[in-house]
């Protein structure tokens, strides 16, 4: 019989017991009362057993009940007595919860052969055993509300699982912590060892409250990440340990052959891929920090919105809103969603500013204005990261690969790629370098910022800037297109595929999909050669 059987037999015991002297007390006086007798002699112990053998035929019944009330009470007091005093001292320190098979012992803990086991796994990936089976090689490893959890399988309930209720918050977690407990300590944090049985639905829990030997320590890596080692044994009947390095992450966000798995239906997987598509937004080191502030996940139809706070290096603090939805590689943000607003420090929201759509880290900074005498002296400055200005208002950032007399390439990082832009010169009002000095176009050449173009040239500023107005001859018909994916044909035989943007007599501009976002392309009207929708 195991040890939960016997803590509920003791306790079923005194409580019928306690029941049927309680009733049995109560009748008694009743009956006295009726008969005129002593109803004091029935509430004290013993007092009115003669009174009871005097009218035997009255108070037999109730006498009997009365002593076998009082045989159940003392029989269960006996075997609680015998649980908590006499055996607990040879049983280790833990609980197992009601369906648990085994209880703990606590030879192994100590043993010569749990120290070879940690000597075996220390500088390694974490390794071990839970509840008599092998850690799998994909368990992962989280550090959530105060609780470091190792945990084996891909479903809501993990297969098999450990947790240390550690109490230390993610957050507060700024430089390198340790953790030592003793198998004698009781004041160490407690542990869950839970697994599920084979056949069964539910799964049972061991909580250890000491008895173990713990040696934890945790060092963050940045983002919600953390380095650590660990090497514990536990007082199981199944001997359980485990030792080694591992990663752990401070969110619910699932991995598939080392990757994050933009398929798992989860607000951290949002909140991820918008801290993702954020930084492919400024150069390389402008932003500080990028906290998801809000996340709204639509399971039933495969849509979310995610708002967040980005904070660049030069003091800037912008709030981001956008939408996702879930497509064939998973959820990705989606094009034409993006909403920036500039917060000032000290006077909050101050709504969208005329430069909001050129984030960049040198836009607080006092710049200087110097006109270029030829369009390829911007050669020098090959390799640096700068910011380009569109005569429409346009901005586009990234690292300046390659000059010619006519145009510029820039390099921009996408996820973990690289993407290339094509600019010609005439549609560049101006090139800000780092420093924040702002490099303007020839006098020979029309620009769009302080180089003398008219405002309403090609129709800027005028209708010719809405989707599909007055659009080419040769493109006539296509703005009918818009919203929906499209082949490009350049005069140079490349091709792009993606969702068309918007068309007008300058320009076609263009969608095409980037790791977790997308990225907008924009092509001359005379670099088109055709333009054909994609089924």
């Amino acid at each position: 019989m195991q040890w939960g059987e016997h803590n509920n037999m003791s306790e079923w015991l005194i409580v019928v017991g306690i029941s049927l002297l309680i009733m049995a007390t109560a009748g008694l006086v009743r009956r006295a009362a009726f008969q005129g007798h002593s109803t004091l002699l029935f509430v004290l112990p013993l007092a009115g057993w003669r009174q009871v053998q005097a009218h035997w035929e009255s108070y037999g019944l109730l006498a009997l009940l009365r002593v076998l009330g009082l045989v159940c009470l003392l029989t269960g007091a006996g075997l609680f007595y015998l649980q908590r005093v006499v055996l607990a001292p040879a049983v280790a320190p833990g609980q197992v919860l009601r369906g648990a098979k085994d209880g703990p012992a606590s030879t192994f803990v100590q043993s010569p052969r749990a120290s070879l086991l940690i000597a075996r796994g220390e500088g390694r990936p974490l390794t071990g055993r839970l509840h008599g089976s092998a850690l799998a090689p994909d368990a992962r490893v989280t550090l959530i509300n105060g609780v470091l959890s190792v945990q084996e399988g891909e479903g809501f309930l993990p297969e098999r699982s450990l947790s240390l209720l550690l109490g230390w918050r993610a957050r507060d977690i700024e430089e390198r912590r340790t953790l030592l407990v003793d198998p004698g300590q009781t004041d160490g944090p407690a542990v869950h060892l839970s697994w599920t049985p084979e056949g069964s639905d539910h799964p049972e829990t061991l909580i250890v409250h000491g008895g173990y030997r713990l040696e934890l320590a945790l060092a963050p890596l940045g983002e919600g990440r953390f380095s650590g080692t660990l090497q514990l044994l536990l007082p199981d009947a199944r001997n359980s340990y485990l030792v080694g390095n591992f990663t752990a992450q401070a969110d619910h966000l699932r991995y598939r052959d080392g990757a994050v798995d933009l398929f798992f239906d989860h607000p951290d997987t949002l909140a991820w891929v918008a801290r993702q598509y954020l930084r492919t937004q400024y150069p390389d080191g402008a932003v500080k920090t990028v906290v998801v502030e809000n996340v709204n996940l639509r399971r039933a139809d495969g849509h979310g919105q995610v708002q967040a706070r980005v904070t660049l290096r030069d003091g800037t603090v912008e709030r981001h809103r956008m939408g996702l939805e879930e497509g064939p590689a998973g959820w990705a943000v989606t094009p034409g969603t993006l909403e920036r607003q500039v917060l000032d420090g000290h006077s909050g929201d101050v709504g969208d500013r005329a430069d909001a759509g050129a984030p960049s880290a040198h836009r607080a900074s006092p710049s200087t204005a110097r006109r270029l005498s030829r369009f390829d002296e911007l050669a020098a400055h090959i390799g640096e990261p700068v910011t380009v200005l569109e005569a429409g208002g346009q901005t586009h950032e990234g690292q300046l690969v390659r000059v010619a007399a006519d145009r510029l390439w820039l390099s921009r990082r996408i996820g973990a790629g690289q993407v290339e832009l094509t600019l010609a010169a005439d549609r560049v009002a101006a090139v800000r370098l780092g420093d924040g000095t702002r490099l303007l176009p020839p006098d020979d050449q029309p620009a769009g910022e302080g180089g003398g173009m008219s405002p309403r040239r090609d129709g800027i500023g005028s209708d010719a800037d809405k989707p599909g107005a007055d659009a080419p001859a040769t493109l006539a018909g296509a703005e009918q297109w818009i919203g929906r994916r499209v082949t490009v044909t350049l005069t140079s035989g490349e091709r792009r595929r993606g969702v068309l943007r918007a068309l007008d007599q300058r320009r076609l501009t263009l969608a095409v999909p980037m790791g977790a976002g997308s990225m907008e392309y924009f092509f001359p009207i005379e670099d088109i050669e055709t333009l054909k929708e994609t089924p």
